[in-house]
Formats: structure tokens, C-alpha cells, sequence
């Protein structure tokens, strides 16, 4: 018949009990005297080997009890320590959870946070588009027109002039006046003259100033603003992108570290079940 485990520690006290039992009733039949009768001398022989296998027996039995005491106490250590994983595990899962709500937390807030700086960029951008186009289309179209209407009324100005010279010089050679009154009407014309001709030339200069360079130095500053706002508004993007991908792969992350100690956590619940079932099964 196969060897039964023993079951509990009085199992096992009621053997070793009977061992010491058995050891003793050997030691008795050992000191018995053997007598000159040939029967007797065989029948104490047989006695003896008897005792002697039981007692081999009992000892066999003893072994065996220790060795099932060893083996359970380190059945229970590894359910301890199985157990104490199972915890942990679980705490470790519960944790990998809530850094998985964060990570889809920082994606919520990382996709806002992209899309109101795009948002800006492109309005900043649009504004400076805005101001690129008005001014081409109207500001400096308006201002050179401006300045040829100046020098315009310029040249009236020095046309009057002239002809108001002239008039007075006319004037004063048929009239008899006094030459001091007459120069100092004269000297008055040509002044005036003089300063039409220096406004005439300084309208006529900031005409081709505003015209060949001012107006082109300004557009070019308009195209290079737009230039910038286009480049801080395509590195957003491509910040919003970065970012956006950083958050991705940290949440792919969390949830995969999630996937895995829940396998390791199922793993070892379907450990402990087999256990408590063979245990079942043994008791």
C-alpha cells in the first residue's frame, strides 16, 4: 500500500509515540538470557529479528514524518511568500492604473494646451498678414500719392511765386515809388520765391525717397514679420506634435506596464488556486 502523507502534527506525534514504543520493547527482548534449548535459542532469535525490523521500520516511518514536516514548512513559507507577492502585485496594478488615468490626463491637457498655442500663432500670424496686405494695398500706395499731391501744391507754390515776382517787377517799373519801398517789396517776392523753389526740391526728394526706398524698406519688414510669425507658428506645430507623440507613447507605456503585472498577477492567482487545490485533493 502507497505511503499517505501525514495530515497533522498529532498524526505524526501518535508515530514517533509508537516508534519509541517499539525501540524499547526491542531493547527488552535483546537482554533476555538465551537459555541451552535449542527451541527457545530460536524462538528469542526470531523474536529479535522481528523486533529489529520493526524498529527499522519505525525509524523509516520517523524519516519519513521529518521529512513531510520539512516539506510542509516549506509549502507554508512559499505560500507566505506568495502571498505577500499576491499583495504587492496587487498594490502594483492598482498604481499602474492611476498612472494610466494621469497619462490620459496629461494627453487631455497637453492636446488643450497645443491647440490654444496654434491657435494663438495662427491669429498672430493672420494679424501680420493683415497688416502686410493693408499696407501694400492701401498705406503706401496712399502716402506716395500723398507726397505727389505735396509736391504738387509745391510746384503751385513756386509757380505763384514766380508770377507774383513778376507781377510786382512789372509793377514797380512803370510805377515812380520810392526805391527803398520798392526793394523791400521786391526783396519780400524773391524770398518768398526762393523758399517755394527749396520746398519744391525737398518735396521732390522725399517723393523719390519714399517711392525707391522707404516704401520698399517697409514692405520688406512687413514680409519679414509675416516670415517670423509663419516660423514661430510651424515650430508650435512641430512642438504640438512632439509633444503630443511624448504623451502617447508615456500612456502606451503605462498601459502596457498595466497589462503586465495584471498577467503576473493572474499568473500567480492561478498558481496559489493550484496549490489550495492540491491541497484539497491531499486532505
Amino acid at each position: 500500500m502507497p505511503f499517505k502523507p501525514f495530515k497533522t502534527v498529532q498524526q505524526i506525534g501518535v508515530v514517533v509515540t509508537t516508534v519509541l514504543l517499539l525501540g524499547c520493547a526491542a531493547s527488552n527482548r535483546a537482554a533476555v538470557p538465551v537459555t541451552a534449548d535449542s527451541g527457545t535459542t530460536v524462538a528469542a532469535t526470531s523474536a529479535d529479528q522481528s523486533a529489529a525490523r520493526t524498529g527499522m521500520a519505525a525509524e523509516d516511518v520517523g524519516e519519513t514524518a521529518g521529512e513531510e514536516v520539512k516539506e510542509r514548512e516549506k509549502q507554508a513559507e512559499e505560500e507566505a511568500k506568495d502571498a505577500r507577492q499576491l499583495a504587492k502585485l496587487q498594490r502594483d496594478v492598482a498604481i499602474a492604473h492611476e498612472r494610466v488615468a494621469k497619462a490620459h490626463m496629461d494627453q487631455a491637457h497637453t492636446r488643450t494646451s497645443n491647440e490654444s498655442a496654434l491657435a494663438d500663432a495662427d491669429r498672430e500670424l493672420a494679424l501680420e498678414a493683415d497688416r502686410q496686405r493693408i499696407f501694400t494695398e492701401r498705406s503706401a500706395p496712399n502716402r506716395i500719392e500723398r507726397a505727389r499731391l505735396d509736391l504738387m501744391r509745391a510746384q503751385d507754390r513756386t509757380k505763384e511765386a514766380e508770377e507774383e515776382l513778376r507781377q510786382l517787377e512789372m509793377m514797380y517799373a512803370e510805377e515812380d515809388f520810392a526805391d527803398q519801398t520798392k526793394e523791400i517789396v521786391l526783396e519780400r517776392g524773391r524770398r518768398r520765391l526762393e523758399r517755394s523753389h527749396s520746398d519744391l526740391e525737398l518735396r521732390r526728394e522725399e517723393l523719390t525717397t519714399l517711392t525707391d526706398r522707404t516704401i520698399q524698406l517697409e514692405i520688406a519688414e512687413h514680409e519679414l514679420r509675416v516670415e517670423q510669425k509663419t516660423r514661430v507658428r510651424d515650430k508650435e506645430a512641430r512642438a504640438a506634435e512632439s509633444s503630443t507623440l511624448d504623451k502617447h507613447i508615456a500612456a502606451m507605456a503605462a498601459e502596457a506596464e498595466v497589462s503586465r503585472l495584471e498577467a503576473e498577477l493572474t499568473a500567480l492567482e492561478d498558481k496559489m488556486e493550484r496549490q489550495r487545490a492540491r491541497h484539497a485533493k491531499e486532505d
